[in-house]
């Protein structure tokens, strides 16, 4: 759906001043966003990479394996979130500044790296570190109005949280043997 056809969609709302007055209990349903679903898909979205933690702590003859899955879906989720940046970024209603289409970009530019071949574990620290950057960027953005929706961040930060425990504890593991 393009911004012009979301912008139609409210133009055509009807009016909620004729309306009889709303209780504090209906205003809370007006304002608040769904993000069940969008929550349930993120943290469904982090579930392959504690599936790899488990297979590293659980059977480590296919440590390797799953440290390089870990990898390739740690990479896929900074491009991910440079595609979540991007989108945020096209969304706004003068269109996209440089710094927001730089912030979507740098993402994925240093997720490239990550497909080479090169040491797991100093990668999945790397995947780490960019994660949390991304995290406060997008949180001080958002602070100054040029970032993802408030309801955004109300999953994205436990879903951060949720990706660096995987990560570390693929990282104990890998360290384990």
């Amino acid at each position: 759906m393009a911004y012009a056809d979301v912008l139609e969609l409210n133009r055509r709302q009807p009016r909620r001043d004729d309306a009889a007055p709303v209780t504090p209990q209906q205003q809370v349903s007006v304002t608040t966003p769904m993000t069940g679903a969008a929550g349930f898909l993120a943290y469904l979205g982090a579930a392959p990479l504690l599936a790899g933690a488990l297979v590293m702590i659980g059977n480590p003859l296919n440590s390797a394996a799953a440290q390089d899955f870990l990898v390739l879906y740690g990479a896929a989720l900074l491009i991910f979130f440079g595609g979540v940046r991007w989108g945020v970024a096209v969304m706004k209603p003068n269109g996209p500044t440089t710094r927001a289409l730089l912030g979507a970009g740098l993402p994925m530019i240093a997720a490239l790296p990550l497909f080479a071949p090169g040491d797991a574990q100093a990668k999945m620290i790397v995947i780490m570190a960019l994660i949390i950057i991304l995290l406060f960027d997008d949180l001080q953005a958002t602070r100054r109005g040029d970032g993802a929706p408030q309801w955004y961040l109300g999953v994205r930060v436990p879903l951060t949280v949720l990706i660096e425990v995987a990560f570390l504890v693929a990282i104990a593991a890998g360290m384990r043997g």
